[in-house]
């Protein structure tokens, strides 16, 4: 659920799709998506089409706008290139803010339907995340450390590739000295995932208890970092220095071109998701 439901709601940055297209699709894609994951009867769809209703007329009217905010204060600092690490720190807190707001605004609506499950539907659920966890695992079964780094410093350069209009050799060099300083904590991300699956499942079985399953699915969803051991969130915490710093070294290296491709893929989508929070009918 975690993976097949609210994260949907990014789908408006889907490289190459256009913000207000993709958001106009949003309800669809979330249900074609969690349609992977169950299969409701009428009462749950109903009540199911309800909450995503109005959770897409709050997301569009107030979250948007957070969005908007965010990437304005971001896309300021980076064209006047006086983004700090402190500042990217503050940039990350923030993003998360955003999912534990959106959980919170939905919970109270999801857990009646989640309570509901029959124990085919529960089996269904967690029968198609343990399916996603062995293909996760299978993706990444007997690739050695230097396969895994040219594959991120390879999806790195595309993404960049996308904002900047192109890496420069320099720049290729920085994103390959970033994965090469970079913890590698692969290992303990499939463990910690397949952790959370335990744990969400002995959620889902123990449905009947309402204020355990709340307790347990926000304990899933906004506090995560209690399933993590405690090097794997110093790890985590070290690899989002690191990349604020590779963000910082790349935008002191951005040629004139290159920050005004970014400024202008920027300007676009603040435009769009601001144009979008005032377009609720």
């Amino acid at each position: 659920m975690k993976k097949s439901l609210i994260p949907l709601l990014l789908v408006m940055f889907l490289a190459g799709c256009s913000t207000k297209f993709s958001y106009f699709f949003l309800d669809w894609a979330i249900e074609w998506r969690v349609e992977e994951y169950v299969t409701f009867d009428d009462e749950q769809q109903e009540k199911f089409d309800v909450l995503l209703d109005k959770f897409l007329v709050w997301h569009q009217k107030d979250e948007l706008v957070r969005y908007s905010s965010q990437l304005t204060s971001l896309s300021v600092a980076i064209e006047n290139q006086t983004l700090t690490p402190e500042m990217w720190q503050q940039q990350v807190v923030d993003a998360k803010a955003h999912w534990f707001r959106i959980f919170n605004f939905v919970l109270p609506d999801l857990l009646p339907i989640l309570s509901s499950f029959s124990d085919e539907q529960a089996d269904e659920l967690i029968a198609q995340l343990k399916k996603d966890n062995q293909e996760l695992n299978q993706k990444y079964a007997g690739k050695t450390q230097l396969q895994l780094v040219n594959e991120s410093n390879e999806k790195l350069q595309d993404r960049m590739d996308d904002w900047l209009g192109s890496v420069s050799d320099e720049q290729a060099a920085l994103v390959a000295e970033y994965n090469q300083q970079r913890v590698a904590t692969l290992d303990m991300w499939l463990e910690y995932r397949l952790d959370w699956l335990r744990q969400f499942q002995v959620a889902i079985e123990q449905r009947d208890e309402t204020a355990l399953l709340e307790q347990r699915m926000r304990l899933l969803m906004t506090n995560p970092d209690e399933l993590k051991s405690a090097a794997y969130q110093q790890h985590v915490e070290q690899n989002t220095q690191l990349f604020g710093q590779l963000i910082i070294k790349i935008n002191q290296s951005l040629s004139p071109k290159q920050r005004k491709h970014f400024t202008r893929k920027m300007s676009e989508l603040i435009e769009d998701l601001s144009d979008l929070s005032k377009e609720i009918k």
